[in-house]
């Protein structure tokens, strides 16, 4: 694909600068808008490098299999830099939204220099053309697999939460009363704690109350008071903002290796039923509606809420929440954003890697049964292109601006 920001060839280095500038302040916003600044700063730098790794997957297939690549940018935009090794220009843009791979020829509507016609993507195999736009989808479910085998094989399976408070959220009663990360609960308000789920069930009938739990804090006992709150204006149920320590079994190279594969196909289902939900009609109608709405959110504490889709934002925003200071929970986190990179890829429409992947097989089809070449004219697929460009535009542009209202309003 061609960068769909691209407007000179030549680097506009003042206009280069300011948008750089500007997107700067941006990532700077955000960062200072998390407690945590390493796991913000890490999220960016992985969700970057994430989508590149997708790209160049792209890169390498299309290389190795003749086809001819003109580019190969980290972001979108003016050119700050770049540089050329062969035929293919390397660099970096001002607006670092992810990043592209020009291959020419993509479709039968290009213009493409009669003596490069051989080594387009057009002109390619089916295996070739089919490799080539399932090679980042490959790159993703390769990553995702190894991140979920090292966590498993590394720090074991997890195996039910302990009573011991693994995070404390800022801003919250828990952190208010002095409770802090490695506490264990012994009791509140009278009643023994044997396990993490004995205290939401304590909690959640005392909002606004103030009572009294016992944790044990280096072997030392020690009597805290705290007042839950409630978890939002329509859900008295009292909360205080603690996360529970994960007990883990230890797991051998083939027990990691079976787990992991077991969590794949889990996290493959969910992921599938998540991108329906959120794409159906219905799950277009809530995200309109969620954007229309006015007041706080019925709903879950900030940062919590995993319901609607997130963008890159709102993913760097809530991650020090999901990862809670745990680089082998981050390590996770950034399997399941390759995992989802993957399966969303693989949706069988334009622009996704799954269109191209389905085009290519049709073409492959009838073109045996018809016993000659058949090549689909892509201008007549732009009306379904164009309807899923303005959905995903839609959802894309809804996500930012509801990840930006949680960030300034809390809601």
């Amino acid at each position: 694909m061609k960068d769909p920001l691209e407007t000179t060839e030549t680097v506009d280095t003042r206009r280069a600068i300011l948008v750089a500038v500007l997107v700067a302040l941006g990532l700077v916003f955000v960062v200072l808008a998390r407690p945590s600044i390493a796991v913000t700063v890490a999220l960016i730098i992985g969700l970057i490098v994430t989508v590149m790794l997708h790209e160049a997957g792209h890169m390498i297939a299309a290389k190795h299999s003749g086809m001819k690549v003109t580019e190969f940018f980290v972001g979108f935009g003016p050119r700050i830099w770049s540089f050329r090794r062969g035929e293919t220009e390397y660099g970096v843009k001002a607006i670092p939204a992810g990043g592209y791979v020009r291959i020419l020829g993509m479709n039968n509507v290009e213009e493409v220099d009669p003596e490069d016609e051989a080594r387009t993507y057009r002109a390619a195999s089916f295996p070739k053309r089919l490799v080539t736009v399932l090679a980042g989808i490959g790159v993703n479910l390769l990553i995702a697999f190894l991140l979920v085998f090292g966590v498993l094989f590394r720090v074991g399976e997890p195996a039910g939460n302990t009573t011991t408070i693994a995070a404390v959220s800022e801003d919250l009663p828990a952190a208010a009363a002095g409770l802090r990360d490695g506490d264990r609960v012994v009791s509140i308000n009278g009643t023994r704690i044997d396990d993490w789920e004995d205290i939401p069930a304590v909690l959640e009938s005392h909002a606004g109350d103030e009572i009294s739990i016992v944790v044990d804090r280096d072997g030392q006992s020690r009597a805290l008071s705290v007042t839950p709150t409630r978890r939002s204006t329509d859900d008295g149920r009292g909360f205080i903002g603690i996360a529970p320590e994960t007990a883990r079994v230890s797991l051998g190279p083939v027990g990691a290796l079976r787990e992991s594969g077991v969590l794949m196909w889990d996290g493959t289902t969910a992921t599938v039923n998540g991108i329906y939900r959120v794409f159906s009609p219905a799950g277009v109608e809530r995200q309109a509606r969620d954007v229309t709405r006015a007041g706080p959110q019925p709903s879950v504490p900030r940062g919590v809420n995993l319901e609607r889709p997130r963008s890159v934002i709102g993913i760097v925003s809530i991650g020090d929440d999901l990862v809670q200071g745990d680089v082998w929970t981050l390590l996770f986190l950034f399997a399941t954003i390759n995992l989802f990179l993957a399966l969303f890829n693989l949706i069988p429409l334009l622009p996704f890697d799954g269109g191209h992947a389905a085009i290519a097989c049709y073409e492959a089809v009838v073109s045996r049964i018809r016993g000659r070449e058949v090549r689909i004219d892509y201008r007549r697929m732009l009306p379904v292109t164009v309807m899923v460009f303005a959905v995903l535009l839609f959802v894309g542009g809804s996500a930012i601006f509801l990840d930006l209202r949680e960030i300034v309003t809390g809601s």
